[in-house]
């Protein structure tokens, strides 16, 4: 509820930014709409790596910007890797995030200091992740190794957890 509101108070609060043609917010719906029409024609194994950009150029209508991604790492693995690559990419990151949470919980309760990094992490990890919404940080290499560095220290240290008693 809290996102909920934020975003209708700053959607209030620049709704004249909005009207006067904020060219940003409405080129991404323009990369969004080709991502997903270039993962439509090509629904197993996309346009191939790091072709949104071919893919949008001879699509995209003659007043928009051009970009070579999607500016959203899910629709972009949709249009560049099919259907297959985005399912198999967000059940990587969802369960790599899902498979370490209880153990940022349980840090945080046996080890303060360990616990507070591991959460640190965790929720920069999932920031990044959500971030991958509207922006097209794995294809910064520079933010994607750091990510999923962060990512392989998260799983690589998290101790099995039972689900039912909450123990390691």
């Amino acid at each position: 509820m809290a996102i909920v509101a934020g975003l209708a108070v700053f959607g209030l609060r620049y709704a004249g930014f909005f009207e006067r043609g904020a060219t940003s917010v409405g080129a991404r719906f323009d990369y969004w709409q080709a991502a997903l029409r270039t993962a439509l024609e090509n629904p197993i194994l996309g346009s191939g790596p790091g072709t949104f950009g071919i893919a949008y150029k001879a699509i995209k209508r003659p007043e928009s910007e051009m970009s070579r991604l999607a500016h959203n790492d899910y629709l972009q693995q949709a249009s560049d890797s099919g259907w297959p690559g985005l399912v198999i990419y967000v059940a990587f990151v969802v369960a790599a995030l899902w498979r370490t949470r209880a153990q940022v919980a349980l840090g945080a309760a046996s080890a303060p200091r360990d616990g507070a990094l591991r959460f640190a992490v965790w929720l920069g990890v999932l920031a990044w992740a959500l971030q991958g919404l509207i922006e097209f940080g794995l294809y910064l290499p520079s933010l994607a190794w750091c990510a999923f560095a962060w990512l392989g220290w998260l799983v690589g240290t998290a101790k099995h957890v039972d689900n039912h008693t909450g123990s390691a």
